[in-house]
């Protein structure tokens, strides 16, 4: 559970977000559109101190943690990858810290990586805090949680351990084949980019992704989001979210046993369309409770004996 005073940070790639912690409630809350590719090599230290100017001015010089893709290479300072299976503790142990002037101490949580003999290499960096945190508030030792994202990830838990894990290239893919291939040509875009709620595009493309056998059968099922527009199968406004249920529906299908269940982490429209895609599929998925980062960060730096 969250405990202590202190800063939680979470700064990917587009965004930055930060909770102050004090007797282990969230007090104050800010967010902006400065991920770390907006931030030039040394001006790190200078964007978190007025990004935080909006917090009260008696929580500013708070203890600070951090996670996501700012420990990255592209970030402020790079953290190891914590290699697999990896507990809290393995993560509380690789934190990097460090003094920085007029920002209270900061704290860096690593990321997690598995690289198995013979085999393909995957990482993560800031979906396991989230994982650890979602562990904490919900009392759990074990599951399946899907992260959807631009790059999404399915991570295997068990007695409390990241034991194994599979990104899926599922957003950027989806981007990708949109606005940069032909199959965008017969698409509307009047909901910017896919319905709020999933229609019967979605659904279509949720359930050729069930009958898939092996990767070439996606290519083609992806190509549906051309030729159903062209035999007007499907309207313009819903080609986009086949091709979006297609692409889920396919994630889901690798990431979930049949008639299984996991938990899904995040939050707004894209979790609501995974746990529509999950429905459609015969598995189930149940929402992650929320500030599961800022849960996962606290938890980090207990078990480091530093909250």
């Amino acid at each position: 559970m969250m405990n202590g005073d202190l800063i939680c940070v979470d700064w990917g790639t587009s965004s930055f977000r930060a909770h102050a912690l004090s007797g282990g409630r969230i007090v104050a809350r800010t967010s902006a559109p400065r991920g770390i590719l907006t931030v030039a090599p040394g001006e790190h230290a200078a964007v978190l101190a007025n990004l935080l100017a909006d917090m009260p001015s008696q929580v500013r010089a708070l203890p600070i943690v951090m996670s996501g893709m700012i420990g990255s290479r592209q970030g402020w300072v790079e953290a190891r990858y914590v290699p697999a299976p990896a507990s809290l503790g393995n993560l509380a142990a690789w934190l990097v810290t460090w003094q920085e002037p007029g920002l209270g101490p900061i704290s860096l949580v690593p990321g997690v990586m598995q690289d198995p003999q013979g085999g393909i290499p995957d990482v993560m960096r800031g979906e396991e805090t989230q994982v650890f945190g979602a562990l904490a508030l919900m009392g759990l030792q074990e599951g399946i949680f899907i992260m959807p994202g631009t790059h999404s990830k399915c991570i295997v838990v068990e007695a409390a351990r990241i034991v194994r894990f599979a990104s899926f290239m599922t957003g950027e893919v989806f981007a990708a084949l949109k606005g940069h291939t032909i199959l965008g040509r017969l698409m509307t875009d009047d909901a910017g980019g896919v319905a709020a709620v999933p229609g019967e595009g979605f659904a279509r493309g949720v359930l050729a992704a069930r009958g898939l056998t092996g990767a070439g059968a996606l290519l083609n099922a992806v190509f549906g989001a051309r030729t159903l527009g062209l035999f007007e199968r499907l309207p313009g406004g819903e080609l986009a979210d086949y091709l979006s249920g297609v692409l889920i529906g396919a994630e889901l299908c690798a990431a979930l046993p049949e008639r299984g269940g996991g938990i899904v982490v995040g939050n707004g429209d894209l979790v609501r369309r995974y746990t529509e895609a999950a429905r459609l599929l015969g598995r189930t998925l149940t929402p992650a409770p929320e500030d599961s980062v800022v849960a996962g960060q606290a938890a980090i730096l207990s078990a480091a004996g530093m909250s």
